[in-house]
């Protein structure tokens, strides 16, 4: 009974003795394993840049792990780049920076690697000759292991050794280069991370240069443009005003806050833009400024939405740029004036000549009623023709003489049916008219109304009767011819004036609107008349159109709008 019960004591002790050699075993690698974590850990602790993770990471390695060439194998989106590569035997280290590593893939490890999960714990494979994750030639076959970078499932790269396939790895290495692989990855997701925020705050420190230099760029824009610039809120105050708005004699700081459509005259083309209200968007405005020295300034407005606010609507902020056209309203009308009087010079000849008949008529019958008349009926007869002829000249010269001042610049309703008779019934005593028939088409028997200058409507008229009676000077087949005509076309009056006469070749009508061309000889022209048609005809939001073709004649398509719109100035 002693014996039996010392054999199971001494059965007991044995399995005591054999549990706790292997408690201690397994104390002992756990020891050498969190010898190994703080050896990892103290060499990648001070790691901030990829670079230097790989470089401190294959060191150690390297000294734990036999391998004489080591890589680290990194995913970059779809693609997985050689980054950083080491060779233990000449201890050179090469990193190669994001984007520039050679890219790798599971293929060059050899025949049969790409059926391997890369998210695998560990991999060992051995390669045939010539298969080597550093892009070199390997000199005999070799045996890789492989261990991924793996941070809570997500796949960041692969740690690569190799060495020769005489000397195979352990279950003990490969024990080990999983423990220093998943330290490295929480490393190398850190480091990733702060390279991310890194380049983050750089595209952020970039963008805030950029607009800080894009919004002192603007600025500078602003306070040079040659136009005054103003913002206004969605009650029509002034917000902001660049330096060119002190112009009209308001500092900044007058500006700010004032409703700026109270500087503008009431003008029926503001209707769009009443009283302590925002302007119309996208809109051409010509209107009055009123300036505090008491001045009448003309000036364009051009008006725009800054943008849009959060919510994806109209921003109530507006900005409007204006420009001072008044100096240059002055010159188009000095210019419009100009050629009036040009054209005033050649009238000029032929009121002399038509008035030189007149003259002769009544210089006959004075002389016959010096000599003497056999009754009184035959005096009131020679008398009547003396004042007849008379009036005929003062007519003539009446009309010189209206179409000769300076435009009043006011428009009125004109019957254009009833003007152009008139316009030309004054052109017919000129000596180049007068051998041209006048022909009168359509629309003349009703009236066609529009609102303009009727000096501005004269000197069109004028200006396109002349150029066709100077092209068709000494022509005698056809007969010359002067067509007028008036229609209705969907909003428009329709006014064409044709001739019969050479016509203009291609390379004249491409420029016969271009200021100062002229086909005309030296001293017979300006070459400004039917550029100043042009611009007559767009200031009345008008359209002037030319056919014409060598041989064919010319004919000119004015298209007035109906009922009329005030001119711009």
């Amino acid at each position: 009974m002693d014996n039996q019960r010392l054999e199971e004591l001494e059965a007991k002790l044995e399995i005591y003795k054999s549990t706790l050699t292997e408690i201690y075993d397994r104390y002992t690698q756990k020891l050498e394993e969190l010898s190994l974590v703080r050896r990892v850990g103290d060499a990648l602790r001070t790691t901030m840049t990829v670079e230097s993770l790989a470089s401190a990471l294959m060191a150690t390695v390297a000294h734990e792990v036999v391998a004489d060439r080591l890589a680290m194998i990194l995913k970059e989106g779809p693609l997985l780049r050689l980054r950083a590569a080491y060779w233990a035997d000449r201890e050179e280290f090469v990193f190669h920076p994001e984007g520039q590593g050679l890219v790798w893939s599971v293929a060059s490890l050899g025949a049969g690697y790409e059926e391997v999960e890369i998210a695998k714990p560990m991999t060992v494979m051995e390669a045939p000759p010539g298969a080597d994750p550093l892009g070199e030639e390997a000199e005999s076959p070799r045996t890789i292991l492989v261990a991924p970078f793996l941070v809570r499932g997500r796949f960041l790269g692969l740690l690569v050794l190799s060495r020769p396939q005489s000397q195979p790895f352990s279950i003990e290495n490969e024990h080990m280069l999983s423990i220093m692989a998943d330290q490295a990855s929480a490393a190398l997701s850190n480091v990733q991370l702060f390279d991310e925020l890194n380049r983050i705050n750089n595209r952020l420190i970039d963008s805030e240069r950029r607009a800080r230099e894009s919004s002192e760029y603007l600025e500078r824009l602003l306070e040079t443009a040659n136009d005054a610039i103003l913002t206004l809120d969605g009650q029509g105050l002034v917000t902001y005003s660049n330096r060119k708005a002190g112009q009209w004699g308001w500092t900044k700081d007058e500006l700010l806050g004032r409703e700026f459509r109270g500087f503008l005259e009431d003008d029926p083309r503001l209707e769009e833009w009443p009283a302590h209200s925002p302007p119309p968007v996208d809109r051409f405005l010509e209107a009055i400024l009123l300036t505090p020295a008491g001045e009448r300034r003309t000036v364009l407005i051009s008006t725009s939405s800054v943008g849009l606010d959060d919510l994806g609507r109209a921003d109530q902020t507006f900005m409007i740029m204006v420009s001072d056209l008044t100096e240059r309203r002055q010159l188009e009308r000095q210019l419009l004036h100009s050629e009036k009087l040009a054209s005033i010079g050649l009238l000029a000849a032929g009121v002399a000549h038509e008035v030189g008949n007149p003259l002769s008529a009544i210089s006959g019958y004075a002389q016959i009623l010096e000599a003497g008349v056999d009754s009184e009926s035959e005096r009131l007869e020679y008398l009547t023709a003396i004042l007849n002829q008379t009036g005929r000249i003062q007519k003539i010269l009446r009309e010189l003489l209206d179409y000769s001042r300076p435009s009043r610049g006011l428009s009125e309703t004109l019957d254009l049916a009833e003007h152009l008779p008139r316009i030309m019934g004054m052109l017919e005593s000129q000596r180049a008219i007068s051998r041209i028939r006048i022909v009168y088409g359509d629309g003349f028997e009703r009236p066609h109304l529009v609102t303009m200058d009727r000096d501005h409507l004269a000197q069109v008229v004028i200006i396109v009767a002349m150029n066709a009676a100077q092209a068709m000077a000494g022509q005698t087949e056809p007969e010359p011819a002067f067509s007028l005509g008036l229609g209705q076309e969907a909003g428009w009056v329709l006014m064409t004036m044709a001739d019969n006469g050479p016509g203009m070749s291609p390379e004249v009508r491409k420029r016969v609107f271009d200021p100062f061309f002229t086909t005309k000889g030296p001293g017979q022209g300006t070459g400004l008349g039917l550029a100043i048609c042009q611009r007559i005809v767009d200031s009345y939001h008008g359209r002037l159109e030319l056919s014409t073709a060598s041989g064919a004649g010319s004919s000119f398509s004015i298209y007035w709008p109906e009922g009329g719109a005030l001119a711009d100035g």
